[in-house]
């Protein structure tokens, strides 16, 4: 059986805690990222469905 100093029972909730926070500042700034890039994704999307048919009429146009 392994004894756990106290020391190192300190030692592993530093490191949990730090996991943790570091963990939340990734999630958050993902979470930032995705809020804020949203609606430029979504206006380059509309965009391109609009240009969906001419680009259609243009790939399948008989050429001369």
């Amino acid at each position: 059986m392994t004894v756990v100093t106290p020391r190192v029972s300190r030692s592993r909730k530093a490191v949990l805690v730090l996991l943790r926070t570091a963990t939340g500042l990734v999630l958050a700034a993902a979470a930032l990222g995705a809020v804020y890039g949203l609606p430029g994704l979504v206006d380059a999307i509309v965009r391109l469905a609009g240009d969906v048919p001419g680009l259609w009429e243009e790939l399948t146009a008989d050429s001369p």
